[in-house]
Order: C-alpha cells, then sequence, then structure tokens
C-alpha cells in the first residue's frame, strides 16, 4: 500500500483528526530541552497528518511546516489550524524536502509516522536541512492496553492485518540506523481517560481498520457492545471512563 491511500477517505480523516490522542506535554519540552543551545526559528513536523503535533510545536518555535503526503490530511490540518500564521501545511514526501535550504531548519520531527517513509531516504534529508547542531527528533506510541481484557483479545485479531512496516515503532526503532548523534532515548507510559465513543473513534482512525472490517463486518459492533457492558456502572445507569496506557518511545538525535 502507498502512503498517500493510508490515511485517506472521509471516515479514516476525520476519525484522525477527532480522536487521535493529543500527544503528552514531555515530548515537547524534551525536544524543546534538546533544542536550548540551537535557535527556535523553524521546525519541520513530517508526516504531520491532521496537524495536533504542528499546533504543540508552535509553543516553542517561531515557525512550524507540517508536510504529509496525504491531501486529505493536509485539508484537515487547514481546516482546523491553518488560521495560525505561525503554521504552514504542505502536501508532499518525507524523503523529498527540496523545498527547504541546506542548513536552514532547527527541528526536524516525525510523530507516529516514520515507519511509513523510507527511513534511510528521510534521515539523510533531515541531515541536509538541519543547521549543524539541529536535532532530528522521532517518537511513537503503542496500541494501547486498556482495562478491559477483551480489548487486547480484539487487538490480537486486529494485528494481522497491519502493514508489516509498523513492525519499526514496535522495534522501538532500535533497528535504526541513525545518521546522526544520538543524544538520548526516552520510554513513558501515558495514561489517559477515554469514553467507549472515542476509544471506538480512534480505532476507526487505524490504518488497518478498514481492511479488517471488510473481513469481519460484525466485529466493530461486537466490540461495542462488550465494551458498553463492561462499564456500564449499575448504580449510576452510566458507562465509566476507559483507562488507557500508551506506551512511548522518544529518540533525539543532534546533527
Amino acid at each position: 500500500m502507498k502512503m498517500s491511500d493510508v490515511y485517506k477517505g472521509e471516515i479514516c480523516t476525520s476519525s484522525y483528526a477527532k480522536y487521535r490522542i493529543q500527544h503528552p506535554d514531555w515530548i515537547f519540552d524534551s525536544i524543546s530541552d534538546c533544542c536550548k543551545d540551537g535557535s527556535f526559528l523553524l521546525a519541520v513536523d513530517v508526516g504531520c497528518g491532521s496537524g495536533q503535533s504542528c499546533q504543540q510545536l508552535c509553543r516553542h518555535f517561531l515557525s512550524v511546516i507540517g508536510l504529509d503526503i496525504s491531501e486529505d490530511q493536509i485539508k484537515m490540518a487547514q481546516s482546523k489550524y491553518g488560521h495560525d500564521d505561525k503554521i504552514e501545511f504542505r502536501v508532499g514526501q518525507a524523503e523529498n524536502l527540496s523545498f527547504i535550504d541546506n542548513d536552514t531548519v532547527d527541528l526536524v520531527t516525525a510523530g507516529v509516522s516514520m515507519h511509513w517513509f523510507d527511513i534511510p531516504k528521510f534521515l539523510l534529508e533531515a541531515k541536509r536541512v538541519l543547521k549543524t547542531g539541529g536535532v532530528c527528533a522521532v517518537y511513537s506510541y503503542m496500541l494501547p492496553r486498556a482495562d478491559c481484557p477483551d480489548v487486547e483479545s480484539f487487538f490480537n485479531e486486529l494485528i494481522p492485518f497491519m502493514d508489516p512496516r509498523i513492525q519499526h515503532f514496535w522495534d522501538k526503532y532500535t533497528g535504526v540506523q541513525f545518521p546522526f548523534q544520538v543524544v538520548k532515548r526516552q520510554e513513558y507510559v501515558h495514561t489517559v481517560e477515554s469514553s467507549v465513543e472515542s476509544f471506538l473513534g480512534f480505532l476507526r482512525s487505524l490504518s488497518a481498520w478498514q481492511s479488517f472490517t471488510d473481513k469481519n463486518p460484525d466485529a466493530a459492533g461486537h466490540l461495542q457492545e462488550t465494551l458498553r457492558k463492561f462499564y456500564y456502572d449499575d448504580k449510576t445507569g452510566e458507562t465509566r471512563t476507559m483507562h488507557l496506557c500508551y506506551d512511548y518511545v522518544l529518540i533525539l538525535c543532534r546533527k
């Protein structure tokens, strides 16, 4: 599957924008701390999706360029964050940053996206555009753990439908040769609360969702029913909050 087809179409794109989790502040605080000996003029977020991380980077950088190969994702990003004149969104390939001059960028990030790229080509492009002392930051999270055991069983059914490239982040990018000095590798468990409906929306944003539900048309409805029963509170008559744990990895490199 081509990267441009992975997050394409209204259902996947709108679910991605609405239900993907906000990355924890420690990611961007750690990135900012790594950049503190340089400048904070320009950050480039590659594989930016619907723009959430670009908005978070604006807290630290004067200008941010968000790049994604999916036109649908960039349109969504522009509709959500296009009013911010600090952010520029572009459609383009991670492996081709030719619109950026050599040695001009303070930070290049790839959040939950590098596994989709031609990784060696992307990293060489990142190295080309970064200033000496500039930072390349790669981060990702795994599928969440939930306090309902049926979620793990469901993921075991879903995983075979996932693209093999996802193995890179399950391996926490340990097999990647970074052409930089690796400054720091951090791991962190990020815990969030979620409604059942928001969690189901997150599932619809996954790249494997469409192919999985095509083969298992009753699976989504069955999971929804299971979760509603598990989290139903007999005393209040309301659905309890889900507790989800996301294992994050952050790799910080310096040119």
